[in-house]
């Protein structure tokens, strides 16, 4: 949406103010109303209608005054909007934000994206009005109304003239951070925007935009970019609590942040994508000194309510990626315990099933005694019986904040078992219907991964012909025994 507009519009503009005034008493006389009997009808003051209606000057009217005019006409909500955006600019181009802004509030509430573009674009004669427009757009996103901001946010960044200005970095992360959803592919368009603008972001936001970063890239799988933003956040977190410890050793209270999360979530989510980059790089000792700074994090002093409950959260996953390496570096001595641990706590089993099934593919190994405890997440009963299912539409999805990695991790562990199937020349009837959703899933969500992805289910595929094949002779041999 483009917020540009010809001077001339403005002009032509103040030559028809008083038509909302014409509009608004030839309704009200069509209506048989008179002043005083349409003061009394609308709610409206008779002597503040008359000024708005008959003064000389008239008085300006606010828009929560026209709604109530509309109401009292049976109008639709709306109607005369245009006329009014017209008289809240002046001949020389200027305007009181005071009547803009609830006009803006009143056209988002009611999609009225024609006016709401051309009401932005003659505000922006006035490049001072950014301010207020940016100030608005936060308010909204503070009420979490974050679509409604976005059009907003776009107006300042196509207008603000200083590239390096914190609130045009504030905007492209609103965007970015807006943007994010299951498609992968758009997710990384998104990021690779907003990039050059991370630095210039207040300490809160950029500890959430490193991680956002951080997780698109691990999605799509590019290890150099995962680990980059996961060492740009740990060592972001880093200096700020250095900082705030050295304050409080010379006497001085830190100023307070307001985090999302703690501090400390934001220094170990910076540990465990780095870890993350080693571990599907097959970088394992350079993966495992990670794992000791994740694994003892008790010195991390933070008064936050949640600090300790992160740490002892940090000290879980180190556990189970101790396993995860173990098992990938080769060590099958450790795969009962590590299933045994992802039965006692399920919502770990998707990461864990994966790590599991590329360590069995790499090392040659039997995991079907695994793979039994597993099937109700291997096979969600919605997507075994119908094949035109979509996986981000399925329960398995119902609880998890970012999607986008649930859909990376399910595409990667089913590429695997795939794998495995081919390996041992196992055919299941389950497997190529979650293979149908999934190649669904990949199209609409993931098409950076079609290639190998498609390529493998087409080699299942034709090995499922001769197994089928071989299934039909055998059930035939048995019912005529």
């Amino acid at each position: 949406m483009k917020f540009m507009h010809d001077h001339k519009e403005v002009i032509h503009l103040q030559k028809h103010f008083t038509t909302l005034r014409h509009e608004l008493e030839a309704e009200i006389a069509r209506q048989g109303y008179s002043l005083s009997s349409f003061s009394k009808a609308s709610g409206i003051n008779r002597g503040i209608l008359s000024s708005t209606l008959n003064g000389s000057p008239p008085k300006p009217m606010s828009i929560n005054q026209l709604d109530k005019m509309v109401q009292t006409l049976n109008k639709p909500q709306g109607w005369l909007y245009e006329k009014f955006a017209q008289e809240c600019f002046n001949e020389s181009g200027k305007t009181n934000w005071r009547r803009v802004r609830p006009l803006l509030l009143r056209c988002i509430e009611l999609d009225r994206n024609d006016l709401i573009s051309r009401t932005l674009g003659l505000l922006m004669e006035d490049p001072n009005h950014i301010s207020h427009v940016f100030e608005l757009a936060e308010e909204l996103s503070a009420a979490g109304q974050d679509s409604s901001a976005i059009v907003l946010y776009r107006c300042v960044i196509e207008n603000e003239r200083n590239y390096h200005s914190e609130r045009l970095a504030v905007s492209q992360y609103r965007i970015f951070s807006n943007s994010l959803s299951h498609n992968i592919e758009n997710n990384l368009k998104a990021a690779i925007a907003f990039e050059p603008f991370r630095n210039q972001l207040p300490v809160p936001l950029k500890l959430e935009a490193l991680l956002k970063l951080g997780n698109v890239f691990y999605t799509v799988q590019d290890w150099e970019s995962t680990y980059q933003y996961g060492t740009e956040l740990y060592t972001f977190a880093k200096q700020i609590y250095d900082y705030r410890q050295s304050s409080i050793k010379k006497g001085y209270t830190p100023r307070s942040l307001l985090l999302e999360h703690p501090l400390v979530y934001y220094y170990g989510q910076g540990l465990t994508i780095q870890f993350s980059s080693f571990e599907y790089t097959e970088r394992y000792d350079e993966a495992k000194p990670l794992l000791n700074q994740l694994e003892n994090l008790d010195w991390f002093e933070d008064d936050h309510p949640q600090n300790q409950m992160q740490i002892e959260r940090f000290r879980f996953f180190t556990s189970l990626n101790r396993f995860s390496i173990e098992l990938l570096s080769g060590n099958i001595e450790v795969l009962a315990d590590y299933s045994a641990l992802l039965r006692a706590h399920p919502e770990e089993a998707l990461t864990g099933l994966h790590t599991i099934l590329e360590a069995a593919n790499k090392h040659h190994w039997n995991v079907d005694f695994v793979l039994a405890d597993h099937e109700g997440l291997l096979y969600p009963a919605e997507i075994v019986g119908d094949l035109d299912t979509d996986l981000t539409h399925t329960a398995i999805f119902q609880g998890f904040r970012d999607e986008s990695i649930i859909i990376s991790r399910y595409v990667s562990m089913y590429y695997e078992l795939a794998i495995y199937y081919c390996n041992h020349k196992v055919y299941d009837t389950r497997l190529e219907n979650i293979l149908i959703a999934l190649e669904t899933t990949i199209v609409k969500y993931n098409r950076g991964r079609i290639l190998d992805c498609l390529q493998l289910f087409k080699k299942l595929r034709e090995l499922s012909e001769p197994m089928k094949l071989h299934k039909v002779k055998r059930d035939n041999q048995n019912s005529t025994e």
